[in-house]
């Protein structure tokens, strides 16, 4: 009878610690991903860049900093070219964006470019703010697959990357690393063009986006494969 008893009670204790492990479990542990091959290519983000984006930062979100410190979310873009250094070119050169008719600095950039080889090109640190989305370059990271347009809309463009296999399946790989290094959720993955209604979307001065690449089928088809 003793025995019993005293087994009872370990079964008890057991079922406790393992409650306590479940509750105590990183939230996304069961989803750990490896971290793709990734060649780093940084672009020129000296001193002056850095005070270009900290300033950016301070009129848009009311944040004086270039530092990603908490990125919640991943935001996908596509080149409008086919091939990955000519997107790279474009952020290293920094050239002045124009909004609502005034020039402004920093000018575009995005954390990685995935080429349509499956090659993946990070361009900063993941600690450096990239301008790649109205509302969203405080909290989320930018990745932007090559796609020219050959005359066609977003739809047909983010059609043509779904069915690249190498380059759809690197964007994969990579979104999934990223949510079990940062805890982004498959919810956070969001399009240019839905970035918008993300729960983190955010500009001080206003605007908001009006892109046309990687519509709310696609995002949806894409995080289906997540």
């Amino acid at each position: 009878m003793r025995i019993r008893t005293i087994s009872l009670i370990a079964l008890a204790v057991a079922a406790i610690l393992a409650a306590i492990a479940i509750i105590a479990a990183p939230a996304f542990a069961s989803t750990a991903a490896p971290k793709p091959p990734i060649v780093k290519k940084f672009i020129a983000y000296g001193a002056g860049r850095k005070a270009q984006t900290a300033d950016y930062n301070q009129r848009h979100y009311h944040q004086h900093t270039y530092v990603l410190s908490k990125p919640r979310a991943v935001v996908l873009h596509h080149t409008d070219g086919a091939d990955w250094q000519s997107a790279w070119n474009t952020f290293d050169a920094n050239t002045a964006y124009v909004i609502n008719g005034v020039k402004e600095k920093p000018g575009v950039s995005a954390q990685f470019i995935i080429a349509k080889d499956g090659t993946i090109i990070q361009t900063m640190p993941l600690t450096y703010r990239a301008r790649h989305c109205i509302g969203m370059n405080w909290v989320s990271f930018g990745i932007e697959f090559c796609q020219e347009s050959a005359g066609h809309d977003g739809h047909w463009m983010e059609r043509q990357i779904l069915s690249r296999t190498k380059q759809v399946n690197a964007g994969i790989k990579l979104v999934r690393w990223l949510q079990y290094k940062y805890g982004i959720k498959t919810s956070d993955v969001v399009g240019h063009a839905t970035a918008n209604g993300s729960r983190f979307f955010m500009d001080k001065t206003g605007i908001k986006n009006g892109a046309g690449d990687w519509y709310s089928a696609e995002v949806k088809t894409f995080r289906s494969r997540l």
